[in-house]
């Protein structure tokens, strides 16, 4: 099966057409010696039929960009967003079933980026964000 580099440090994946990423990405940990323990930017880009990110995303802990892009069908976002406090830019564009970012941002202090564009249904954001003092 098909696994990361040991020293990856970016990560874009195109086009995957399932409602689920690779079972290599949903078990991805993040932490010392694993094989996404260097990953600094993760973008996922046109898979239309992803309905929900890994929960596995909160232990990318060195992430410093998250990008999702033209994923019309992802209705749920990182419920355990607040994990990854060296994020320094969020961008979510043409989510339009994602609805919420209901985690805690607070804890970001790191995140200096966030930029929502044409998420139809994105009616409430974090109340953490306010308390960011890097926006």
């Amino acid at each position: 099966a098909l696994q990361p580099h040991a020293n990856l440090s970016s990560l874009r994946i195109y086009s995957y057409n399932s409602k689920e990423l690779p079972p290599w990405v949903r078990e991805m940990t993040g932490y010392g010696g694993s094989p996404l323990s260097n990953l600094v930017c993760l973008e996922i880009n046109n898979c239309n039929k992803l309905e929900q990110l890994p929960i596995s995303l909160k232990n990318l802990v060195a992430l410093k960009e998250l990008i999702i892009s033209d994923c019309m069908n992802a209705i749920s976002f990182l419920s355990h967003l607040e994990c990854l406090a060296s994020l320094q830019r969020l961008e979510l564009v043409f989510c339009n079933k994602m609805e919420n970012i209901t985690a805690d941002i607070a804890p970001l202090v790191s995140l200096r980026s966030i930029q929502i564009k044409y998420c139809r249904n994105m009616t409430c954001l974090s109340s953490g964000i306010s308390d960011l003092p890097s926006l």
